[in-house]
């Protein structure tokens, strides 16, 4: 176990970790050089003749945290983070690495791993390291220890005298190969431990890599990445740099984060072995796998249809589906992510109001996209009393803490894809009630604009407050054309069109655009006052409809919706879930099949000095280091607020 140091408050994580505080005390604050290889100007100022950073300090501020000094509050901190840059140092140790960056180049980097694994922090995360030129905003930086070129020192006689085995492997950046040395094993057990804890304690530090196809890691530099949220290599931030060589970002990130996963076993019964729902390679394997989520829901649910009929009737909006299983069935994040709010131990009239809600920021392709997952009338489980069989979230600190019965909890708690969230609990009213969950998917702007092709097609129903008044989605439904849905419309719609082409398709492809079901206002009473499908009622009657069987189940309060980042009012974009998991995975599935890995022919390397790009020992200057901007020290933002940091604020003010 080592402590990193985030806003100087410390933080345990399990890998060998050395900080600036314990010896050899490498500080890139020091405002002096530290242990030089060879005397420095001054003993303060970098002696290196080409350094593009000729003055005393070796850091800065990040520009969003300037206004508090030395001391940036630690969730400002955590809300700036939001990429991990890695690099390959050029050098034979840690050791050099440090003398290289602080003392003769006046650089600085968050992480050095050194040969044998062991991590040294040279700087608090909150303070901008000099390692990724205009990339440092909002960035993290780690320096793998490795000499790169093997071309460069083809016999590695200085490897085998410090008692170190490389191998090596070609590896193409910018349609150049490179024959590289590997990493060790040791630096790899290092940098999953080290991401790990980054993972956990850095919210907007997603687990992704750059790609140039769903699915596909990219080897070249990236168009732009100052809007991307995940980990990278020097090289995709500029074509002059190759580093770090031969990394493989996308299986790291596959490792990490889980196996993508449905969220329930269908079709056929779950495994006795407790085995999750992969999503399967096989093409067909994996159509059928989500046919059966849909029977799941179309044929075998006796209400919560997507996207309207809650319970089977009325024109009321409904952002998510039914599924049913068996009770007490296990429930599975389909992607990595983080569970933000959670309640359990709440009954209701209409069954089981306990939930749990995710937040996923993936990528497709070149497409970021951030949305959340809601699985609710899940088992409440406090009511077992055997702890080993609880979600893994409910064992961790934060649900230790805040959790009680019926209580909203806000969490910050990573889980990955694959990862059991919960159980299925009984839900519906008294004469339908069944084992099932609520499974809903939405997001705070349209997700598959910039994806072509696609059929989603966005209808705005955010007018119409509680009720759905568009005819495009209720005609197909309404038989009888009385402007009412009923149950028994929506079982003859769904038993006429499920797995086939037709309207009901086209409904899986509808993103509404809607306020959520989950919030307390426009005021339930008066909207179902007002709507003809509850004309039948009294006044009395909808009041106690309200208490008992909406009420309970609500959540989406201004607190919550603060902590999550999403909007108070609840109008957001919801997708067909089942539909939005099948897309995902089909797209990711359909760009293995269309292209597929190419191996790196080694005959091919060529020398990387006759190739015009460098690693970090090559860029004798720092020009990929350090930028005008960061050595300028302008407070542009000077005039922001700590709420708008912790919204997650991307761009910059206008300079003063």
């Amino acid at each position: 176990m080592g402590e990193i140091i985030i806003a100087n408050q410390a933080f345990s994580i399990d890998a060998k970790v050395v900080n600036f505080r314990q010896p050899p005390g490498w500080d890139a604050t020091l405002e002096r050089c530290v242990n030089p290889g060879q005397p420095c100007a001054n003993n303060i100022t970098p002696y290196g003749a080409k350094a593009k950073n000729t003055g005393a300090r070796r850091y800065a501020f990040r520009p969003q945290l300037r206004k508090y000094g030395k001391n940036p509050p630690l969730d400002a901190t955590k809300a700036v983070i939001r990429q991990f840059v890695f690099h390959h140092d050029g050098c034979w140790s840690a050791s050099m690495c440090w003398n290289v960056l602080h003392n003769e180049r006046g650089l600085s980097c968050h992480f050095l791993i050194d040969n044998d694994g062991t991590i040294y922090q040279t700087i608090d995360l909150a303070f901008m390291a000099y390692h990724a030129a205009e990339y440092n905003v909002s960035s993290i930086g780690v320096e793998f220890c490795s000499r790169g070129d093997a071309n460069k020192d083809p016999n590695a006689a200085e490897y085998r005298k410090r008692g170190l085995k490389r191998t090596t492997t070609p590896c193409k950046i910018n349609g150049h190969t490179i024959l590289a040395y590997e990493f060790t094993p040791q630096q790899y057990d290092a940098i999953r431990a080290l991401a790990r804890g980054m993972n956990r304690l850095l919210p907007n530090l997603p687990i992704e890599y750059p790609q140039e196809l769903p699915g596909k890691q990219s080897w070249a530099t990236m168009p732009s990445a100052f809007g991307y949220a995940g980990f990278l290599g020097h090289y995709h931030c500029t074509a002059r740099k190759w580093d770090p060589g031969p990394f493989d970002f996308k299986t790291f990130c596959e490792k990490l984060r889980g196996s993508r996963c449905f969220p329930l076993w269908t079709g056929k019964a779950a495994p006795a072995s407790g085995e999750r729902p992969v999503v399967p390679e096989e093409s067909g394997q994996f159509r059928q796998r989500v046919r059966d989520l849909y029977a799941a829901n179309e044929l075998q649910a006796r209400g919560g249809f997507f996207p309207v009929g809650p319970w089977g009737e009325y024109r009321l909006w409904h952002g998510g589906v039914h599924l049913v299983g068996g009770a007490k069935q296990a429930v599975y994040a389909p992607f990595a992510g983080r569970i933000v709010a959670a309640r359990m131990g709440q009954d209701t009239p209409t069954g089981s109001a306990n939930f749990v809600l995710l937040r996923h920021d993936m990528s497709i392709g070149q497409s970021a996209l951030r949305c959340f997952s809601l699985y609710m009338h899940l088992h409440d489980e406090l009511t077992e009393k055997d702890a080993v069989a609880l979600p893994p979230w409910m064992t961790k600190d934060g649900w230790k803490k805040a959790g009680g019965r019926g209580k909203i909890v806000l969490l910050d708690e990573p889980v990955e894809a694959g990862e059991q969230i919960g159980r299925i609990g009984l839900a519906g009213p008294r004469d339908a009630r069944q084992p099932q969950i609520h499974f809903e998917i939405f997001a705070t702007s349209e997700l598959f604009a910039s994806l072509q092709p696609h059929n989603w097609k966005v209808i705005d129903g955010s007018a119409g407050g509680r009720i759905c008044d568009l005819e495009s989605v209720t005609d197909p439904i309404d038989a009888n054309h009385d402007q009412k849905l009923s149950a028994e419309e929506l079982k003859e719609f769904n038993a006429k069109y499920s797995g086939k082409d037709g309207p009901l398709d086209d409904l899986h492809y509808r993103v509404t655009y809607c306020v959520s079901e989950w919030t307390a206002e426009p005021s339930w009473k008066d909207a179902l006052t007002v709507a003809a499908d509850f004309h039948a009622l009294s006044p009395e009657q909808i009041q106690e409809l309200v208490d008992e069987q909406i009420t309970p189940t609500l959540w989406w309060t201004e607190e919550v919706a603060k902590h999550c980042k999403l909007p108070v009012d609840g109008v957001v974009y919801h997708y067909h879930p089942v539909n939005f998991v099948a897309f995902v995975n089909a797209r990711i599935l359909e760009a293995a099949q269309q292209s597929p890995d190419v191996k790196v022919d080694a005959r091919e390397a060529k020398d990387v000095s006759t190739l015009g790009v460098v690693d970090d020992l090559g860029d004798e200057s720092g020009e990929s280091a350090v930028s005008d901007a960061d050595l300028d020290e302008r407070d542009i933002y000077e005039n922001l607020t700590l709420e708008q940091m912790l919204d997650g604020y991307d761009g910059d003010p206008e300079s003063p």
